[in-house]
């Protein structure tokens, strides 16, 4: 079983209220001690005092306490401790004796051979003022054991009945946390069932994430769809453009422009392919087995770079299930241009299995992203200063932190023995 964080609200809500119950309880037994403290002392006071009075030569009630029980003391009795007058077992001790006529002058306290004696100095008849000691084991300040223990029973009650509505409080909250952190790009935005146990204010918040994340689709949707329909309009006239450039007179005054013609074209087609990647990366379904190491090697090969510049370390195979063989290959097709464009060679390309997820590491010579851009980067359309003059449209990484993020894995940046690594963790059975 986990238990619970000291910061997190169960802790709180339950420390709370095991705090507030216990703080009553505490009141409530301190006042039945007091209570019960002050009746003993006044029902010691009646006991003791008809023989006090015997004792001081004041005339009145000689039932009592024998007398022989009662030592007296001409001096204060050596040593000794004051009682505490202000204490409410010794206010109403002192208070009962005086109702009987026998003001208390002073009190001390001293260690008998039966425990402790209590010595009163009270005012004889003749005059003197002498010590008389009571030894009367009600007065000893203890604490009754029926009232221990009610006391331990009613804590551990309110301790259990606090845990098991702050739980039913806090569970419907704990789901809700629970269903964020596992909503990912393109799933569905309802859940299956409603929280078991939610207030009506969970509830209004749980209706208010899922027309969030409606919104949200939606404001998805049709920017894909705008961003894919505008892509593909502009590759028709693009095709044309290089069709009339290669229909051109092959003379030598016009090669150049023609070369140009055809290398923009070519450039402005594979930015619209990034675009249209952006657009699948959060559209595909994630419904099929890909092979990573196969897709790996074939997305290297397709970089036209020779065994100098970029090395590749894969398995024979390596599946994942839950993806898309599309998504998988651009995904390390982005991490190798991004490398190439904006790293330098030798670029190494590794992919193993770890600890049961897919590991793709891709690594170059390059100075890497600092790591005050790194968060930025991953949006569309960013791009860092070193790569202002480099051909682009700031949507590689974006691709493949979006492809991670509805794969349910991780990315990481990290410099290892002077090389840029970035790093891709993708779970094989999420």
């Amino acid at each position: 079983m986990k238990l619970p964080r000291i910061d997190s609200l169960f802790a709180r809500l339950l420390l709370l209220q095991v705090g507030v119950a216990v703080t009553l309880l505490l009141l409530f037994g301190v006042f039945v001690y007091v209570d019960r403290n002050m009746a003993v002392a006044r029902l010691v006071a009646e006991r003791w005092a008809p023989a006090l009075r015997q004792a001081t030569g004041a005339a009145g009630e000689t039932q009592g306490a024998p007398l022989r029980d009662l030592p007296r003391s001409e001096s204060r009795p050596s040593p000794a401790w004051r009682a505490p007058p202000g204490a409410p077992r010794m206010a109403a001790l002192s208070d009962e004796l005086s109702r009987h006529g026998l003001p208390v002058l002073d009190a001390v306290i001293t260690r008998g051979a039966r425990g402790p004696v209590l010595w009163l100095q009270l005012r004889a008849a003749d005059g003197t003022t002498p010590w008389f000691g009571i030894h009367d084991i009600a007065l000893l300040p203890r604490a009754p054991g029926r009232l221990l223990w009610a006391a331990l029973v009613a804590a551990l009650l309110l301790a259990g009945v606090s845990w098991y509505f702050t739980r039913r409080l806090t569970r419907p909250l704990e789901q809700l946390r629970a269903r964020m952190q596992s909503q990912r790009p393109g799933e569905p935005t309802r859940t299956a069932a409603q929280m078991a146990g939610a207030s009506p204010e969970l509830a209004a918040i749980e209706s208010a994430y899922d027309e969030l994340l409606q919104r949200f689709e939606r404001h998805e949707r049709e920017r894909a769809l705008l961003l894919a329909g505008v892509s593909h309009d502009l590759r028709s006239p693009l095709a044309r453009i290089r069709m009339a450039a290669g229909l051109l007179p092959e003379e030598p005054a016009s090669a150049h422009w023609r070369e140009a013609i055809v290398r923009n074209t070519q450039v402005a087609d594979r930015l619209i392919e990034s675009f249209l990647d952006h657009v699948r990366a959060g559209e595909i379904s994630l419904d099929q087995e890909a092979d990573l190491a196969a897709l790996a090697r074939a997305a290297a090969a397709a970089t036209s770079h020779g065994a100098d510049e970029l090395q590749v370390d894969a398995p024979p195979t390596l599946k994942l299930s839950r993806s898309h063989p599309l998504l998988v290959e651009r995904l390390v097709a982005n991490l190798l241009d991004n490398a190439f464009k904006h790293g330098k060679p030798p670029v190494q390309l590794l992919v193993r299995e770890e600890g049961g997820s897919a590991l793709i590491e891709v690594s170059d010579a390059g100075a890497g992203v600092p790591h005050a851009q790194r968060e930025g980067l991953l949006q569309a359309f960013a791009r860092g200063d070193a790569a202002r003059g480099t051909p682009g449209t700031g949507l590689g990484l974006a691709i493949v932190a979006r492809v991670v993020a509805r794969m349910g894995g991780t990315l990481d940046f990290a410099r290892r023995e002077g090389r840029h690594v970035v790093s891709v963790r993708l779970p094989r059975h999420p």
